[in-house]
């Protein structure tokens, strides 16, 4: 008797869930007996991918890595326009409940040139924020000046957006210098290829030998595909219906959902 196992059309996995389907692929067969189950060859090929993926899985990582600290920039960013924009506002009011704490933060940021800090470089939008928030933090009449000007929090973000950066950057670079470049359009080709010929052996070899049960094995392949099946037509389902698919989450290994 024929078994079936349906596919997934594993070109609509995004880059950061192909190694998840293949992790959870080659972690049932190995489950298996694979030699008497007439399996080995194949299934052999499929898993020396293994060392490839994980490869692929920690240069991904390394992706996320960056894309995390481009938010931190945007923030920092942000952040220093907002107080230099309030500060120059307050200059146009000259109340004098307010003028003492307008001269204090119009001097520090006209020292430190707070117009230009966006537009530097990033590794110097860095070291002169840093410097800047060693001198706020020293300085009680221009903490007392922020306050004034409810900008105790934006101040306080601002820093900690540099810092994250400095930091998420840092580990980036730190990565990037021991990584090997990886073709994944090429991979991911492989490796589909592999997982193919795989369930067709799977299902050849169920067909042309009665013993052992290949059942266990077609059952588990099976319920492996049809949730991430079920889940990439709920994505273009979402996709049709207007919504931005790019700014979702993976998709939850199966297994794992809440």
């Amino acid at each position: 008797m024929k078994e079936k196992i349906e596919r997934v059309h594993y070109a609509h996995l995004r880059n950061d869930e192909f190694p998840t389907v293949y992790s959870q692929t080659v972690g049932i067969g190995q489950k298996h007996d694979m030699k008497s189950l007439h399996l080995e060859k194949s299934f052999g090929e499929l898993a020396s991918y293994q060392p490839e993926m994980e490869g692929l899985t920690v240069y991904l990582r390394k992706s996320k890595i960056l894309m995390q600290a481009g938010e931190h920039e945007m923030m920092r960013d942000r952040c220093i326009h907002t107080v230099e924009r309030v500060v120059r506002g307050f200059g146009g009011v000259e109340l004098p409940e307010t003028r003492q704490h307008y001269d204090v933060l119009s001097s520090l940021l006209e020292k430190h040139q707070a117009k230009t800090v966006a537009s530097s470089s990033r590794a110097a939008e860095t070291e002169r924020l840093l410097r800047l928030e060693t001198e706020v933090n020293g300085d009680a009449a221009v903490q007392a000046a922020l306050t004034a000007f409810g900008l105790t929090a934006v101040a306080r973000q601002l820093f900690a957006a540099n810092r994250q950066y400095d930091e998420t950057f840092r580990t980036y670079i730190a990565e990037k210098s021991a990584e090997t470049h990886i073709d994944i359009t090429a991979l991911r080709r492989a490796v589909s290829k592999a997982m193919t010929q795989f369930l067709d052996a799977v299902q050849y070899s169920a067909y042309l030998h009665e013993a052992p049960d290949y059942m266990p094995l077609i059952s588990e392949l099976r319920e492996l595909n049809r949730y991430y099946i079920q889940q990439l037509k709920a994505r273009a389902a979402r996709r049709r219906n207007g919504k931005n698919t790019e700014e979702e989450p993976p998709i939850e290994p199966m297994g794992e959902t809440k």
